[in-house]
């Protein structure tokens, strides 16, 4: 009955992931499959070398790692989509995303890992098997996000499907409200640049987006919006 439920949460995240991020909820996929093989190959190394034997919450600490290995993914794209909202091309919201990703992945996964040991440490009987498996996971989760999603994402981001946005591609920048950079003649566009209905249905996704800035990005986007203010009033007094 725990391994059903562990199909059953797995089945429930794989649909979302496609529901939410159409063909780019595959990588989560993979990404889950992958991080799932590790697991399994660690816990089989273990079992032969160790006699470690897989308790039922050691199933349970597994079936709750499923979850947490999808935060990691959705942290990532969702800090793509907001590179691209705000009119960069895939390749460098792709490398931008990942470096603002990064610290939130590490950061949630330096918990698990301290949460795990505590609990490990202090716990007794099938509960050290449920501690135990919930930092191995959040180990093969660090791995397969730095050495398997990031990576695929790279690929992915210069081929014609996920490069130029296709709609099914859960990267299509006109349905995430993208405004390009640069009206021309030197001029930025601003998101009042958008369409009424546009800017209608991204204004919730646009303050999200800002409520994720860290403090430094916070201020850094002030101090721009301060200089470009102060342009302005200079263009006009020129005028």
């Amino acid at each position: 009955m725990g391994l059903l439920a562990g199909l059953i949460g797995l089945l429930l995240v794989v649909v979302y992931s496609l529901f939410q991020y159409r063909a780019l909820g595959f990588v989560t996929i993979a990404s889950l499959v992958v991080a799932g093989a590790l697991t399994y190959l660690a816990i089989a190394i273990l079992g032969w070398t160790e006699n470690y034997r897989l308790s039922l919450a050691g199933v349970a600490g597994i079936i709750v790692a499923i979850g947490q290995t999808a935060d990691s993914f959705i942290v990532y794209f969702e800090r793509i989509r907001d590179e691209l909202r705000e009119g960069r091309g895939l390749v460098s919201a792709v490398e931008n995303g990942w470096k603002r990703a990064k610290r939130t992945v590490l950061a949630s996964k330096t918990v698990n890992l301290l949460a795990a040991l505590v609990l490990y440490f202090v716990a007794v009987g099938n509960v050290r098997g449920f501690a135990f498996t919930l930092g191995l996971t959040a180990i093969a989760d660090l791995i397969v996000v730095f050495m398997f999603t990031h990576p695929t994402l790279q690929l992915l981001a210069r081929t014609r499907f996920f490069g130029e946005g296709h709609k099914f591609s859960g990267l299509d920048p006109e349905r995430l409200g993208a405004v390009p950079l640069y009206r021309g003649a030197g001029r930025m566009r601003t998101p009042e640049d958008r369409p009424a209905a546009v800017r209608g249905k991204n204004s919730g996704a646009a303050a999200e987006a800002e409520r994720r800035m860290t403090i430094a990005e916070r201020r850094l986007a002030e101090k721009q919006e301060q200089l470009a203010g102060s342009s302005k009033t200079s263009a006009k007094e020129n005028k």
